[in-house]
C-alpha cells in the first residue's frame, strides 16, 4: 500500500509490566491498539511525532522521599558509546564501545539508578511504540523500508531518558539487520544545551514566561483557591507522612540528608517532588507511605494538574503559549512551511520529550483532557495534502492531530482534518514573532533575568 492510499494510525501505551492490573493510568498502562483510517480524499505528507519518555526513577532529589523508604532500584538499562567525529559519514567502524554503569550503593536513591534514568520497562514501552509506528509509516510506504536521515529527524533534550527514548522508539521503528556487521548506522540525535531548549517551557529562554507564572500566583483566584484548598490538603499531607515538624523553607545543609516533607517547606513544589516519589513507587510495585491514601493522593495530583492547567492560560492561553511552548511550535512550523515548499524532504520529525512538553502543547491548541500524560504518550501531528479537489491550480492541504490514537478537535476550525489557512491563522497566534519584544519583562521580581539567546529564526 502507498503512503498515499489508505492510512491508518496505530497507537497504544506499552509497558513491560503488563501482568500487573492495578497500575495507575499514569504508568502507562496498556491499551488495546485503535486504529484510524485517513479521510477519502487525504494523503499524508508530513507528520510529527512528540513523545513523553518511557517509564524513570524519580527525577528530582531533594532527600528520601520518606523515611523508611525500602524501594530498591535496579537500573538494568544502562547506555554505550564511542567519540565521534561531528558528522562524518552515516557510517562508522566499531571495534570498541563504552558502557556506562552507575556505582551500586552509591546514588541518592538504593540501588544503581541515577536520577531521572529511564528503566528498562521505560525502553521496552518506546520499542513498542516504534514498532506501532513502523507498521503506520514503513510497512504501508510512507517512509523507506531503511532507516533514511533524509526522511527522519530526531530531536531530543539533553537528558539520558529522553535521549535513549527516542533511540528505543527508532529501534522499534527499525530493528537491527540480522547479518552482522563491524559498521554501524550513524542517527544523529539533534540536542541543545539545557539552558537553550524549548522543548519545554523555558523561563531562561522567555523570562516572560515567569513574569506570567508570578503573575498567575498574585491572582485573587489562585489565592482564593489556595487559601480555601491547597493550603489544607498541604496539612493534610504533611500529618499523612506522620511529621509533626514545622515545616520551614528547607536549608541545602540538610537537603541530602532527611526526608522531603522534614527538610523543606511543603509548598506546592514539595508536593509535585512527593507526588513524582509515589508516582514512580506505584509504578514499580514499591510501597508508600499508608498515610497516604488513594483519595489523598488523587486529591494531591488534582491540586498539580489544577495549577499547571490554570496556569497555561494566564493571561490568556495564546500569550502563556506564545512565550513558553510557542518556540517548539515555531520550530514545528518552519519544518511544515519548508516541506510544503519543497526546501525539505524530512517526512518524520521524532522529538523526545517530557510531560511538560505535551501538557502545554496540547493546551496551547485547546484540545487538553486536563490530565497528566502517561510514560510513554505520543502525540501525532500529521500534515494532509487533499487529493480530492481536481483541477486545483495548487496544492491544498489540512492537518490533523492525534493524542494516544484519539483523533482531537480542533475548536478553531471548521472540519477535521483542519484546513490549513485555519491552522496557520491558529498558530500565528501562539508562536513568538520577534522574541527580543514577546520576552521582555516589567515585574521588578523578574527584571534581572535576561534572555540567554534567542533561537535565530532560519528565514531570517
Amino acid at each position: 500500500m502507498s503512503g498515499s492510499k489508505a492510512f491508518f494510525i496505530v497507537a497504544a501505551f506499552s509497558f513491560l509490566l503488563c501482568s500487573v492490573v492495578s497500575l495507575p493510568e499514569y504508568c502507562g498502562k496498556p491499551t488495546e491498539a485503535k486504529t484510524l483510517g485517513l479521510p477519502e480524499g487525504f494523503k499524508l505528507k508530513q507528520t510529527h511525532v512528540i513523545i513523553r519518555h518511557g517509564d524513570r526513577v524519580r527525577a528530582a532529589y531533594h532527600g528520601p522521599c520518606w523515611d523508611g523508604d525500602k524501594a530498591i532500584w535496579d537500573c538494568t538499562l544502562t547506555s554505550a558509546s564511542l567519540p565521534a567525529i561531528k558528522h562524518d559519514s552515516h557510517y562508522i567502524v566499531v571495534d570498541r564501545i563504552y558502557r556506562r554503569g552507575y556505582l551500586n550503593g552509591r546514588e541518592s536513591d538504593a540501588g544503581d539508578c541515577a536520577i531521572g534514568h529511564l528503566t528498562l520497562e521505560g525502553y521496552k514501552q518506546q520499542e513498542l511504540n516504534g514498532q506501532i509506528l513502523r507498521k503506520v509509516y514503513v510497512d504501508t510506504g510512507f517512509l523507506k523500508s531503511n532507516f533514511s536521515s533524509t526522511e527522519m529527524y530526531l530531536r531530543s533534550d539533553d537528558e539520558s531518558r529522553t535521549m535513549q527514548s527516542a533511540q528505543a522508539l527508532i529501534l522499534g521503528m527499525y530493528p537491527p539487520a540480522t547479518i552482522a556487521s563491524d559498521r554501524a548506522q550513524v542517527a544523529d540525535i539533534n540536542t541543545m544545551d539545557k539552558l537553550f531548549d524549548s522543548i519545554e517551557p523555558n523561563t531562561m529562554l522567555c523570562p516572560k514566561l515567569s513574569e506570567y507564572n508570578h503573575g498567575f500566583l498574585k491572582t485573587d483566584m489562585w489565592r482564593h483557591h489556595y487559601n480555601g484548598i491547597t493550603k489544607p490538603l498541604l496539612l493534610e499531607v504533611q500529618k499523612a507522612l506522620g511529621s509533626n515538624k514545622t515545616l520551614g523553607s528547607g536549608g541545602c545543609s540538610h537537603t541530602l540528608y532527611l526526608p522531603i516533607a522534614v527538610t523543606r517547606k511543603l509548598d506546592i513544589d514539595g508536593l509535585d517532588d512527593l507526588v513524582d516519589c509515589i508516582h514512580t513507587h506505584q509504578c514499580h510495585g514499591f510501597a508508600i507511605p499508608p498515610g497516604i491514601t488513594d483519595d489523598l493522593f488523587k486529591r494531591m495530583v488534582d491540586e498539580l494538574l489544577y495549577r499547571w492547567n490554570s496556569m497555561y492560560l494566564y493571561p490568556s492561553r495564546e500569550k502563556y503559549a506564545t512565550v513558553g511552548i510557542g518556540f517548539l511550535i515555531k520550530d514545528i512550523w518552519q519544518e511544515v512551511m519548508e516541506s510544503l515548499t519543497g526546501e525539505s524532504l524530512r517526512k518524520f520529525l521524532l522529538y523526545s520529550g517530557h510531560d511538560g512538553t505535551i501538557q502545554p502543547f496540547l493546551s496551547a491548541f485547546n484540545v487538553t483532557d486536563f490530565k497528566w500524560p502517561p510514560y510513554a504518550s505520543f502525540l501525532m501531528l500529521e500534515i494532509l495534502e487533499v487529493t480530492g479537489t481536481p483541477q486545483a491550480s495548487t496544492p491544498q492541504y489540512a492537518v490533523r492531530m492525534l493524542y494516544n490514537g484519539e483523533l482531537l478537535k480542533f475548536p478553531f476550525c471548521d472540519a477535521n482534518p483542519c484546513p490549513m489557512d485555519q491552522f496557520e491563522a491558529y498558530v500565528n497566534t501562539i508562536i513568538p514573532h520577534n522574541p527580543a519584544e514577546d520576552c521582555k519583562v516589567s515585574d521588578p521580581e523578574v527584571l534581572n533575568q535576561k534572555p540567554i539567546r534567542f533561537l535565530p529564526n532560519r528565514d531570517g
